[in-house]
């Protein structure tokens, strides 16, 4: 058996026991339903429907586009949204890393990039990508 197989039916029984042990067999039922649905799905497709995106389900579409759109050797990236949280300064961290992420800096620092969420572009900077409600931005 392969060692990723042999991981994942490993926490799939401690789960189980954790959710029979905690008295809630109907949680094991559903989260067994969704991990069925959702595993031959990519991994952003996952974490799309995972509870850290609930917040704004559309800021996690819009952080794995800028992902995927990023030049390499960037050097940080800086998002502007109309409702800057630390929820959407954890996410993009995490879905950016090892990219520095600030969310509503001061400014942008030198040779970092900005992307606008539910925005419009600030006037002067160049589009580098078009995203999701939003955009990757260069300064000009």
């Amino acid at each position: 058996m392969k060692a990723r197989r042999l991981a994942v039916l490993s926490a799939g029984a401690a789960l189980a026991v954790v959710l029979v042990v905690a008295g809630n067999p109907g949680e094991l039922v559903r989260r067994a339903r969704y991990l069925e649905g959702s595993a031959p799905l990519e991994l952003a497709r996952r974490r799309a429907g995972g509870s850290g995106t609930a917040f704004d389900r559309d800021f996690f579409v819009f952080v794995e586009a800028a992902r995927r759109s990023l030049p390499a050797g960037v050097h940080g990236l800086v998002i502007f949204t109309p409702r800057p949280s630390p929820q959407a300064l954890y996410l993009a961290s995490y879905v950016l890393a090892p990219v520095p992420v600030l969310v509503e800096p001061d400014g942008v620092p030198p040779r970092w990039l900005a992307a606008v969420y539910k925005l419009p572009p600030p006037e002067g900077w160049r589009i580098v990508a078009r995203l999701p409600a939003g955009a990757l931005l260069a300064r000009p």
